[in-house]
């Protein structure tokens, strides 16, 4: 396995959080179950011009044996921000390059589309028309991950040269991120738009048109991440302890939380991962 990323620096280091190239040829075939990070990705398929995803019910099914109804897609393709888990199989990641965005980074490449993505998969051509394929074509005629990632980040580049190209981040929006990750304080909605004098309608339709989530879900799956974070340091874990240092009510709504996010409970996550935010769901 090699995992191999880079921080693009300002201005797309603006908008886009990392660059990202995988391989995995020793995978076996089996279907994987991907957690909510809240995270906007677009996905290249080095080894095969096709990307495939199994919905949540389809992949419960499948888990159990049963058959699963799979979604495919061009071999270079968007994933909205995610508040739910969803089945990729394993082949599609022998070889693939991503790139992640920052949460509200997604105006320069997808425009007012940000919204319409929130939770869903869509071919890249969808929306960049011709180009998406020859994005995917110069990816692939780099040779070394290093050289494929620079071209990753030259493609994306481009798009914040076009005419009229949003480039500016929305400051109300910037402002609650910043809120809502602050570690010494829990920012409510109201709290956010009491400091900035919005109405909380005006701000959940920015943020969300911003993001993809709604402010609500968004911190949800943020503090389903800090839980997932406290568990791959691979610390000595005590679910309570968890619970109280994520800002949940207790260990019961903590589980609670985490079920609804991950499908299975924290102890089913600890014994069952492949990787953070992967759970292989063959046997």
């Amino acid at each position: 396995m090699r995992f191999v990323t880079y921080t693009p620096p300002p201005p797309l280091g603006r908008f886009v959080r990392l660059l990202w190239y995988y391989a995995a040829p020793e995978l076996p075939d089996l279907l994987e179950r991907v957690l909510p990070s809240g995270a906007m990705s677009l996905l290249i398929n080095l080894a095969e011009d096709e990307l495939r995803w199994y919905d949540g019910a389809a992949e419960h099914g499948a888990a159990d044996g049963g058959a699963a109804r799979c979604h495919r897609l061009s071999g270079i393709a968007v994933c909205g921000a995610h508040a739910e888990h969803f089945a990729i199989d394993t082949a599609e990641q022998r070889a693939i390059v991503g790139a992640e965005l920052s949460p509200g980074g997604a105006a320069p490449f997808f425009g007012s589309d940000a919204a319409a993505l929130g939770g869903a998969h869509v071919s890249l051509d969808a929306l960049w028309g011709r180009e998406a394929a020859l994005v995917r074509e110069r990816v692939l005629e780099a040779k070394t991950p290093e050289e494929r990632l620079r071209a990753l980040e030259s493609a994306l580049a481009s798009r914040l040269l076009r005419p009229r190209a949003p480039l500016e981040r929305d400051p109300s929006v910037d402002f609650a991120l910043a809120a809502f990750a602050d570690p010494s304080r829990a920012w409510t909605v109201a709290d956010v738009t009491g400091q900035l004098g919005m109405s909380s309608k005006r701000f959940i339709r920015s943020f969300t048109e911003r993001v993809g989530l709604t402010p609500k879900r968004y911190c949800r799956v943020q503090r389903f991440q800090q839980a997932v974070s406290a568990i791959e340091r691979g610390e000595r874990v005590s679910w309570a302890g968890v619970a109280a240092a994520c800002g949940y009510y207790d260990q019961a709504h903590f589980i609670h939380d985490f079920r609804a996010f991950a499908g299975l409970t924290p102890t089913e996550y600890v014994t069952r991962r492949r990787e953070r935010n992967h759970v292989p769901l063959d046997g």
